[in-house]
């Protein structure tokens, strides 16, 4: 289903692009037929990668996927400003027609021209500049690792643990585009955070299950004092709630799936630490991961104590606030990519940084690794650094 969806993104994408082409290149009218070859077989091609992806790795096969999936990133993000430069420059020559029409056809062909000329040049630029953007994106912002120091007073924090240090990663996505050199990156940020305890909240593997110890060797090098804990994201269902859990749960990191625990305990009471499973986990319905359970954590510590919770997708804080002190959550990647403004905020609530709401503090991670295509632009993969101060 999901190769499907993207078959037909990728389609939908090239065949207006083809339009345009059309549209703005009179000679590119005189091979109608291969402009719109092109286009499906570009579309075609790229869906084949991502089934083959399933099967192949490699450095040469991920680098050809890597420049397919953004030329798709550059033709989707490049088609809203064509569309809407095509909308005012036809608009503007109808005005002008109506204003002072043309006296014979060659006027009037040759103010068509100049309309085609003008859609031409500003349309190209449009495309290069998209180009460069994410070409830099895939080259560099997905490594320019950013650590965001976030202070959050939690009332009813111990005294004695003011000034406690959570890292958090989300969204590492090991797999295809997020390897040795992206985890050695990161992690060396998480180590510099010096973190009282570190977390990752979600979409650990991309699609590859037995990616896992990797991510779960660098948990554990972070040199946490309380430890290293996870959770499921969506992407880890994708992958195999099941075979994702085992792995975690075999090695020293601890799995909070609708579980918690009480850390600190000796130090003025301590403080609860959380974990929901994924809302992935409600449709897939698998045995045992049937998504997030808040109210079976919360009954297995006491209630008086302050809470942190682990939750894959920010939106489950429309279930969680006011239960819980602060949410850590991820899922959103910050938009990973932001042409001058967020589109994910069109269709999130929570896309990013802080929001306070009911009592509670929600903190949305910009991820660590990508999804889709392997750049970001205007959202740098993040380490964040929770200082929690008590209330």
């Amino acid at each position: 289903m999901r190769v499907l969806v993207f078959l037909f993104v990728s389609g939908g994408a090239h065949f207006l692009a083809a339009r345009w082409v059309l549209s703005a290149f009179p000679k590119a009218r005189e091979r109608r037929v291969l402009v719109f070859a092109v286009a499906c077989a570009l579309s075609v091609a790229l869906a084949t990668l991502r089934v083959l992806g399933w099967w192949f790795r490699g450095p040469f096969f991920h680098d050809v996927l890597a420049i397919a999936m953004v030329e798709l990133a550059v033709v989707v993000v490049s088609l809203a400003p064509l569309g809407a430069l095509a909308f005012v420059s036809r608009a503007v020559a109808r005005a002008f027609d109506a204003v002072r029409p043309p006296v014979d056809g060659v006027a009037a062909e040759a103010r068509v021209g100049r309309r085609e000329a003008v859609e031409r040049i500003a349309g190209v630029g449009v495309a290069c500049a998209s180009s460069a953007a994410l070409g830099w994106g895939m080259v560099r912002g997905r490594h320019a690792f950013a650590i965001e120091e976030v202070p959050v007073v939690v009332p009813g924090w111990p005294r004695a643990l003011d000034g406690y240090v959570i890292a958090q990663v989300s969204d590492v996505h090991v797999g295809a585009f997020v390897g040795d050199r992206e985890l050695d990156e990161g992690f060396e940020l998480v180590r510099r955070v010096k973190p009282d305890v570190a977390v990752a909240t979600g979409d650990l593997v991309d699609h590859e299950a037995d990616r896992i110890g990797e991510l779960i060797a660098r948990l554990l090098g972070a040199g946490a004092r309380d430890g290293a804990y996870a959770i499921l994201g969506n992407h880890d269902h994708y992958a195999g709630a099941a075979a994702v859990a085992e792995s975690i749960r075999r090695s020293k990191v601890r799995l909070l799936h609708n579980d918690g625990l009480r850390l600190r305990s000796g130090d003025g009471g301590g403080f609860a630490l959380l974990g929901v499973d994924d809302l992935q986990g409600r449709r897939a319905g698998s045995a045992g991961h049937g998504g997030p359970d808040l109210g079976g954590a919360l009954a297995k510590l006491p209630p008086d104590v302050p809470r942190v919770l682990l939750a894959h997708q920010p939106r489950y804080f429309l279930e969680a606030q006011g239960r819980v002190a602060l949410q850590l959550s991820g899922h959103t990647h910050g938009g990973q990519i932001n042409p001058g403004f967020r589109p994910a905020a069109a269709l999130m609530e929570f896309v990013a940084g802080r929001y306070d709401r009911g009592g509670s503090t929600l903190y949305v991670n910009r991820g660590f690794g990508v999804t889709g295509p392997p750049s970001r632009v205007a959202a740098p993969p993040e380490i964040t650094k929770l200082v929690i101060v008590a209330g």
